[in-house]
């Protein structure tokens, strides 16, 4: 198998990434700035590092790299644009550089459908124009830039997430709505006839390992479900897994809130032979177990 190197690695999608390339039997490098490691498996080669910094040192000729690192939430890419600009676009950079440097088999990116405008017509294609309304957004858009830039010279894959949920997020819609039902309070729904495109992080998974084998390289690939649920219905779901009645707070739809959002899947099955597998219903309720 080959040797995958994982930046991010010890964040929401990182940690079940990892732990099913290691399941699947590939070699792990897991880089991370955090100081937490990986319990299980022991077999994971964990290296506490930021992506801003020199990485060539941790990637070898022939290496296939998944970089999840980034700044993920809204709230926090507005409240330290620099941060942001230094993580998701700077760190990128240096990513690519040391891929090439180092003659790295492939880099697969995690980007977002945050990079398309607010009202696009829908379903969303690859092709439609990228014109992204947060600090975010914007970000995942100039570390894309650059993908294609250095295109010649490092193949890459760019899989742009729908709406992620699963183990581990306890924020926005599903994370912080289960978050708080197990606490016994009520959960703010903003707006709430909005639509988008959740997926289950098993989902997400299974793309990114797709991305690190497909013959298809230097793709963009939407991965989503290609069904739209309202948030009002994934707040309903919440409480029946829950199996409470406690009443949600309804408050204005935030300004960067799609209003509608819902992915064409038809090239990542055709290509990269990605189709999610798990349900809302199913992912919320698998999500809770211990």
């Amino acid at each position: 198998m080959s040797r995958v190197v994982v930046t991010g690695a010890v964040g929401f999608i990182g940690r079940h990434t990892v732990k099913e390339l290691d399941r699947r039997g590939y070699s792990v490098v897991a880089l991370d700035i955090a100081e937490s490691r990986f319990e299980e498996p022991k077999r994971i080669n964990y290296v506490n590092c930021d992506v801003t910094e020199d990485l060539s040192n941790n990637i070898e000729k022939g290496d296939k790299i998944l970089h999840l690192a980034a700044i993920a939430r809204f709230d926090s890419a507005e409240t330290d644009p620099n941060l942001a600009l230094k993580v998701n676009v700077l760190g990128t950079l240096n990513i690519i550089q040391a891929c090439i440097k180092k003659e790295a088999e492939r880099l697969v990116y995690s980007s977002t459908g945050s990079v398309y405008p607010k009202n696009p017509q829908l379903p969303i294609t690859e092709d439609t124009e990228r014109r992204p309304t947060s600090m975010y957004g914007l970000t995942k858009m100039m570390a894309e830039d650059l993908i294609f830039l250095y295109g010649d010279k490092l193949p890459y894959i760019i899989l742009r997430y729908g709406y992620v949920y699963g183990k581990g997020k306890d924020w926005g819609a599903v994370g912080a709505f289960l978050k708080l039902l197990n606490e016994g309070k009520a959960p703010t729904i903003y707006g709430g006839r909005q639509m988008n495109d959740f997926i289950y992080v098993k989902d997400i998974v299974e793309a990114n390992i797709l991305a690190l084998e497909t013959p298809f390289t230097n793709k963009v690939y939407n991965i989503g479900t290609g069904k739209p649920t309202s948030i009002h219905e994934v707040c309903q779901i919440c409480l029946k897994a829950i199996r409470t009645d406690i009443k949600p707070i309804v408050k204005p739809p935030r300004p960067f809130d799609f209003s509608d959002f819902v992915y064409d899947t038809t090239k990542a099955e055709k290509l990269l032979g990605f189709k999610a597998k798990w349900t809302l219903e199913e992912g919320i309720v698998d999500s809770l177990k211990d």
